[in-house]
């Protein structure tokens, strides 16, 4: 009796067994990949070129601002050679009188 009651347990084992599919198992997708986060580049220090090009800028417009005052002067002292020939003019003028 023990013989045939172990047979049907094993029996009952074997079949549960062939009825059931097999488990499918579920992957979880995998993780996407974490953001790379792009920083810009630093900044080169101003380059030694770059600072020779900046003060001939400064150069030039400091021999313009002196080019102006002295085209400045030069027109002032020009009306006053125009008005000292007039007044010579006038004066000769009056001389002959």
């Amino acid at each position: 009796m023990n013989k045939s009651i172990f047979a049907a347990a094993a029996l009952a084992v074997v079949l549960v067994g062939c009825d059931k599919p097999a488990p499918t198992v579920v992957t979880p997708p995998p993780s996407p990949p974490p953001p790379v986060v792009v920083a810009p580049p630093p900044t080169p220090p101003a380059s030694s070129s770059a600072m020779d090009a900046k003060s001939s800028a400064d150069k030039a417009a400091d021999a313009a601002k002196d080019a102006s005052k002295a085209a400045d002067t030069s027109k002032g002292s020009a009306m006053d050679a125009k008005d000292a020939a007039k007044d010579a003019k006038d004066t000769s003028k009056e001389m002959k009188k």
